[in-house]
């Protein structure tokens, strides 16, 4: 009988192997062979899912988007939008483990794109899914905001607190009082325009 191989499985495997890797060497020790190694399959097999380079980093970010997304769907619906938006935001920043290390492989993958365009290329969609939840949930919690200003600055303050956290040691109770702070001012802009 035929062994029967669920592809699906091995391609999350591979994912998350090369996530290790890259919170544990950074973008530049990323190979097929580490990643092999770390998932604890031959070499051939890996290479047979992930041939390159590119299909790691791209197996990687696959992996980082079904945590993020299996966590945004556990944020209840029936608490008031305001409170569905910064719950949201909070599920982006490193405030436990597992968020900590999928922010340092998010950080590797940005360093990556630096000089890999066709990484730069997949967390600019990444980046406009996110963009477009976002934009969702605003026009929910205050229809008179300018939705796409809004989603533009949450986000950019969800990435520059993301870096503080885990290079300056901003603490969690800091990180949350500024996003409190943001969720305020772009409350009270959405006021002035509606």
């Amino acid at each position: 009988m035929p062994k029967i191989v669920d592809h699906a499985q091995r391609h999350n495997r591979i994912g998350a192997a090369a996530c290790v890797v890259l919170d544990r060497e950074g973008h530049q020790g990323l190979s097929v062979r580490a990643v092999a190694r770390e998932a604890g399959m031959a070499l051939a097999t890996a290479q047979h899912y992930a041939p390159t380079r590119e299909a790691m980093m791209n197996a990687a970010m696959d992996s980082l988007e079904q945590r993020v997304i299996a966590r945004a769907r556990e944020i209840d619906p029936e608490v008031p939008h305001l409170d569905t938006v910064r719950a949201a935001l909070l599920e982006l920043l490193p405030l436990d483990d597992d968020r900590r290390f999928e922010c340092r492989v998010w950080l590797a993958l940005t360093a990556a794109a630096m000089t890999e365009p066709s990484v730069a290329r997949r967390l600019e969609s990444s980046e406009s899914q996110l963009l477009a939840n976002l934009e969702r949930l605003v026009a929910q919690a205050h229809p008179a905001a300018d939705r796409v200003a809004a989603a533009g600055s949450l986000t950019t303050v969800t990435t520059g607190l993301t870096v503080r956290m885990l290079t300056t040691g901003l603490s969690d109770t800091a990180a949350r009082e500024e996003i409190d702070h943001a969720l305020k001012r772009w409350v009270a802009e959405g006021d002035r325009r509606g």
